[in-house]
């Protein structure tokens, strides 16, 4: 019976050794966590952008982008606008330095436009030989034998034949003084227009481009 007891008691200390010395053991160290890294996105720069103006016009429920540009600037310039009186043996002159040019130059660029009751000759010619035109000697006409206008000793660098409507461009060629014609004087010499009472004529001359920057008023 007491041999009993002694192997019942040492079966329970080897029992609590054991489970002590299994509390007692040192654990197993966690796992370290290698941080994963984190990818930052890159903020990029605004793009400065260039556009041209646009305008957006709705017609009947669509849209329509219609791109605007810029307005040019017109350089042509209104130097006479004038109405008057002719007859087939009269003429009337008009100076371009009355006009602000005292002298023109190439490539100075004018748009005449002549318009009148009965047919005329518009003309420019170089303000010297416009003094020539009184009298008999330098009137232009026409001839039986030829289609072109005789003008003597006229040289004149635009004309405008048999006008009653009609707008023209011209390009000055020579350095000089320049004055415009309107004749009716032509018609004394064609039979069909003896009797012509007084007419009415329109002249608009435009300077449209050219190096003269000149202004005189004098």
């Amino acid at each position: 019976m007491k041999g009993n007891k002694t192997l019942i008691f040492t079966t329970v200390f080897l029992l609590a050794a054991i489970f002590v010395a299994g509390c007692a053991s040192p654990s197993a160290p966690a796992p370290v966590q290698t941080p994963v890294p984190t990818t930052v996105p890159q903020t990029s720069l605004p793009t400065k952008i260039t556009t041209t103006p646009q305008i957006t016009i709705a017609l009947s429920g669509t849209t329509t982008t219609v791109t605007s540009t810029p307005a040019q600037t017109s350089s042509e310039k209104e130097i006479l606008h004038e109405k008057g009186i002719l007859t087939t043996t009269t003429f009337k002159t008009y100076d371009f330095k009355d006009l602000g040019y005292k002298f023109l130059y190439p490539n100075d660029k004018f748009r005449v436009t002549l318009k009148s009751e009965k047919p005329v000759l518009g003309y420019a010619v170089n303000t010297e030989q416009a003094a020539q035109l009184e009298g008999s000697q330098l009137v232009p006409h026409y001839e039986s034998y030829s289609k072109n206008i005789q003008w003597g000793l006229v040289k004149a660098s635009m004309v405008l034949e048999k006008a009653t409507d009609v707008s023209s461009e011209f390009t000055v060629e020579e350095v000089g003084p320049l004055s415009y014609v309107v004749d009716g004087r032509w018609m004394s010499f064609e039979p069909v227009y003896d009797g012509t009472p007084p007419f009415s004529y329109e002249l608009i001359i435009t300077r449209i481009s050219g190096p003269t920057t000149q202004n005189f008023n004098f």
